[in-house]
């Protein structure tokens, strides 16, 4: 699917939420291509405190992957263009899951993100984000880190099934400030990939179809790449995902 239109909204989730009509409407124009953009839902501040603390995982701890099950740990782990991935990359990615504690309560903070994408979905509004798996599904709230120097999503679309139809993202970061080049982007029906970067701001939330053809050009190429340094682009992903023996649902598909 391709990238249509972009629509901003100065609406705070909650306000949404008590919208049915609205939430029609976007869920409608959603699943034609277009992307909303709902702005100032976090405050920078509390993201700033937010990578502080991850920046201080990943320079102190081994990254680590871990399988999908119920009762899998949060843990960070490291992708640099690892063939087993569904989808090629360079990024440092940081997971957690509704069954686990974490310092800043992320699904509690979140769960408005959620009950929206699933509404959004045309799910039932607290589905898969309770303790335990629902459907062979749980949410998963991932961070992603694009190292300057090498980081990058190849061009892509995610399954769209009975787990969802979107998937909410929010900016972490500002072009001119954490980073200078690449980011973001949808391909639209020209082919032409449109990089969003510039559009957006730290705390900005932004809804996509997951079937859209979209990526992360290279964050700073011409950089040398320093994983430790923490400088480039951050986003967060309120995902739902399939578990380990979930064989029902599909998965991304690469197009380079």
């Amino acid at each position: 699917m391709n990238f249509r239109k972009l629509k901003f909204l100065n609406k705070k989730i909650e306000n949404i939420l008590k919208n049915s009509s609205l939430v029609s409407e976007m869920s409608t124009n959603i699943s034609k291509g277009d992307v909303y953009i709902v702005k100032k839902v976090f405050k920078e501040n509390w993201i700033e405190r937010l990578k502080i603390y991850l920046i201080n995982v990943g320079q102190n701890s081994i990254p680590n992957y871990q399988n999908i099950r119920h009762g899998t740990p949060n843990f960070h782990r490291i992708n640099r263009n690892d063939k087993r991935a569904y989808v090629q990359g360079c990024f440092h990615q940081f997971a957690f899951f509704p069954w686990n504690q974490d310092y800043f309560n992320l699904f509690k903070e979140s769960k408005h993100i959620y009950f929206l994408k699933n509404l959004l979905s045309g799910i039932k509004k607290t589905k898969f984000i309770g303790h335990t798996p629902d459907d062979n599904c749980i949410a998963r709230i991932s961070i992603q880190f694009y190292p300057a120097g090498e980081g990058f999503l190849n061009r892509h679309s995610d399954p769209v099934d009975y787990h969802q139809l979107v998937v909410p993202m929010l900016i972490m970061s500002k072009i001119g400030k954490d980073f200078h080049d690449g980011g973001a982007f949808f391909v639209n029906q020209k082919g032409i990939s449109e990089n969003i970067e510039k559009l957006v701001s730290e705390g900005d939330v932004i809804f996509f179809n997951a079937g859209l053809l979209h990526g992360v050009k290279t964050i700073d190429k011409d950089c040398k790449l320093r994983w430790t340094d923490f400088k480039g682009r951050w986003s967060m992903l309120f995902a739902v995902n399939k578990l380990e023996e979930n064989s029902l649902i599909g998965n991304s598909i690469d197009l380079g």
